[in-house]
């Protein structure tokens, strides 16, 4: 009996997590449509999938998930493919670097279109096909400074928090109609984000230093090992399972160690 192929959808799939996890995915099996906005840089994902596995079935389209009806043409697109929607992941996002009260409004408008919105209308267009198949998992990924802020990241801390509460709340909405939700949330990941970030600062600090970032692929690998089981949240790392810990139960401790980072930060 030929086993079903699963649908998996991936936005931000240009490069950095969102390409591991299609990778990771493309490796057990899926159908992987690709999303994000660069259509040169989703050929050369889709390339590399089909290097990994000469029988992948890879999909791109172009998305801007700030867009809703962009986001519902990628779902509705994905299902008239191959029928079906077993997986979304919305990681499309984008930083914004910047004290708190100087930030400009308009550019932080777009950053909350994409890293918020962008996931509410993946995670709504998604649900809208799982609860009637009864099956599904919906993963949205934020970020450990999404449950801790952090100097000069108030902007996308912010839109983080936010995933973090929506997702909190779908997670237990989906349980009747059998569709998970996961809450994904990396420490600092080797990838182009400093480098698309609006107001971004030049080079990094100590603790952003590359050589002392995860790699996506550990996120991407993670996330695709975790389909069909109930995560409720990921959380990389023993230095960010700490901050979350240590906010949670001992705050003035934690904006200790955020005042040593705005300090280093301030000396560049």
């Amino acid at each position: 009996m030929e086993t079903e192929l699963k649908v998996a959808i991936v936005t931000g799939a240009s490069s950095g997590i969102g390409m591991e996890t299609a990778f990771a995915l493309v490796r057990r099996g899926y159908a992987v449509v690709l999303a994000a906005r660069r259509a040169d840089r989703l050929e050369q994902v889709a390339a590399r999938c089909r290097e990994i596995s000469a029988e992948a079935k890879v999909e791109v389209a172009v998305t801007d998930v700030s867009d809703r009806a962009a986001v519902e043409r990628l779902v509705s697109g994905a299902v008239e493919k191959f029928g079906r929607l077993d997986v979304m992941v919305n990681n499309a996002g984008s930083g914004m670097y910047g004290r708190v009260h100087e930030l400009p409004e308009p550019e932080l408008r777009a950053v909350f279109e994409v890293n918020f919105y962008g996931v509410l209308y993946g995670c709504q267009a998604a649900a809208r096909v799982m609860i009637p198949q009864r099956s599904g998992h919906i993963f949205n990924v934020s970020s450990v400074i999404g449950k801790r802020g952090t100097p000069f990241h108030g902007a996308y801390c912010a839109t983080k928090f936010a995933v973090c509460g929506l997702t909190d709340s779908l997670r237990v909405e989906m349980k009747p109609y059998g569709v998970r939700v996961t809450n994904v949330c990396p420490t600092l990941t080797a990838t182009e984000f400093f480098d698309h970030s609006s107001m971004a600062p030049r080079g990094h600090s100590k603790y952003e230093s590359p050589s002392k970032m995860m790699p996506a692929s550990a996120v991407g690998k993670k996330i695709a090992a975790s389909v069909g089981k109930s995560k409720p949240e990921l959380v990389f790392s023993f230095g960010g399972k700490f901050l979350v810990v240590l906010s949670a139960l001992w705050p003035r401790a934690a904006d200790w160690i955020m005042q040593v980072y705005h300090n280093d930060l301030v000396k560049r």
